[in-house]
Parts: structure tokens; C-alpha cells; sequence
């Protein structure tokens, strides 16, 4: 069964990021610098984890994934003008990398800000979702984040990367991740498509199967700092991993997990 999913909220709403009401603007995830917008075909991710398709066609999207549900400000002055253009040259960067003919050493680097990187993914992760101004003490702290340039990442808040060299895009937000082996489950935003996969969480996560790069050494660095961010190419983690269950892991949904077809 189809479960459809909806982009596109009112013309005047309250902004998923900031929360002040008025004209909604649609947000391109990830911005368009870097993917090609094209039409896309956008389902629930448990259609692809079940091999469901449906029997209807999914949300159908031209020019890409977007999302009218943030306000003007928060679209164009902050994510538009101080924060994309940093995660797009990061982005663009890690895909000449892994375009590259030539054999690569396991472990390169790019430099680049964090964050203005983070904040850039905030924003577009907040984006997801129509109506979803739903602020607690965690997701206050994330949004005064975005909005203050001179603040560190919030406490009790993750973040975490890597290399993926495949073509299917994934995007959710409100997931939860429990490995029965060890309890201790805990949430987790994410946001997939070449050349790489981000993932928030709330609290750190249990071990995972998988070796994947964090931004922790970066968390309290000024705004305009730039590092030399380490891109590990070999090994990297399965396509549909961490969101697809296993005998040990179990994985909770909301309705805004979904996968992209292009």
C-alpha cells in the first residue's frame, strides 16, 4: 500500500524552522547546487525496505525535492546566503573524490567550515515535513542554533558523515535506532544522496556496524573556521545501511521517511 506523502504546506503557515508565521517558501533538500534538480518520484521509505512499490505512483516533485514549509528569512538569508554555498562546495568536493579515475588513498581530506555545514543541514533536515514547528527542549536548542551563528552545537546533539558513492537519495527525520543486543535506542535524522550521507542524533548513539566520521571535534569552533575534514573512501558502509532492520536491529519510522527516484 502507498502511503503519500505531502510537500507542499500552506502559502501561509507557521516556519518549520523558526516558528514565525506568515508566506512559506519551498526549500530545495539538499539545495540545488548540489544535485541537478530534475523530476523525481517521492515514496515512504518502508515501500523500498519491504520491496512494496504500490499500486499508485508516488509524490511526484519537478525540479527536485522541495518542501514549501520555511519562511523567507530562513531560506534565503540564512540557509541561501551564509550557509549552503559552504555545504555545497563540501558536497561537490567529496564527489570529485570519489569521480576521480585514479586509486585514492583510504582517507583524504577536504577543507571546509562545520560549521556552517551543520547548519546548512539543520536547516534543510527542520525543513522536512509540513507543519512541523514542533519545539522541545532539544529541537528549541537546535533552531537558536541555526538562527545564532555564534553559538556551538547544542549539547546532547550529534552529528556524523560519510562517503557514499550511490545514487539513491533518502531523507527522514523522527527515526529511532534500538540494537537489542545492547538497548540504550536513540533518534536520528538523516539526509543520503552521492556523495554522502549525514546523520543527526539526539544523545550518542549505541556502537554501530559501521565505522562513520563525526563532526565532534568541531562542535565549539568559531563560525567562520575552516578544518581539514577527513573523507574516509575505504570502507565504506553498505547502501541502505543504517536504515534497513536486521535480525538485531529494530528501526521506528514517522511519515516523513522517505526515498527519492529519479
Amino acid at each position: 500500500m502507498s502511503i503519500r506523502i505531502n510537500t507542499r504546506g500552506p502559502k501561509n503557515g507557521r516556519c518549520n524552522i523558526c516558528g514565525a508565521y506568515g508566506k512559506l517558501t519551498e526549500d530545495h533538500t539538499p539545495p540545488k547546487g548540489c544535485l541537478k534538480p530534475t523530476q523525481v518520484e517521492i515514496r515512504h521509505l518502508v515501500e523500498l525496505l519491504s520491496n512494496e512499490t504500490g499500486s499508485t505512483k508516488g509524490r511526484l516533485s519537478q525540479n527536485g525535492v522541495k518542501y514549501r514549509t520555511i519562511c523567507a528569512r530562513c531560506n534565503n538569508n540564512f540557509l541561501g546566503t551564509k550557509y549552503d554555498p559552504e555545504l555545497i562546495y563540501f558536497v561537490n568536493s567529496v564527489g570529485q573524490l570519489l569521480r576521480s579515475p585514479i586509486h585514492l588513498p583510504p582517507v583524504l581530506t577536504v577543507r571546509a567550515k562545520p560549521q556552517s555545514i551543520l547548519r546548512s543541514l539543520v536547516g534543510h533536515m527542520s525543513a522536512q515535513g509540513v507543519d512541523r514547528y514542533e519545539k522541545g527542549n532539544l529541537t528549541e536548542a537546535l533552531r537558536d542554533y541555526f538562527l545564532d551563528p555564534t553559538l556551538p552545537l547544542p549539547n546532547g546533539l550529534n552529528a556524523f558523515y560519510w562517503a557514499y558513492p550511490h545514487r539513491s537519495h533518502i531523507m527522514f527525520r523522527d527515526a529511532a535506532y534500538l540494537d537489542i543486543r545492547v538497548g540504550n535506542p536513540f533518534a536520528f535524522w538523516m539526509l543520503k544522496f552521492f556523495p554522502i550521507a549525514f546523520m543527526i542524533t539526539w544523545d550518542k548513539p549505541t556502537p554501530l556496524d559501521h565505522h562513520i566520521s563525526t563532526f565532534e571535534s568541531w562542535r565549539n569552533i568559531p563560525f567562520d573556521a575552516a578544518v581539514d575534514i577527513p573523507i574516509t573512501l575505504r570502507p565504506i558502509p553498505p547502501v541502505h545501511w543504517p536504515e534497513t532492520p536486521t535480525d538485531y536491529t529494530m528501526i521506528l519510522y514517522g511519515q516523513e521517511a522517505v526515498y527519492i527516484k529519479s
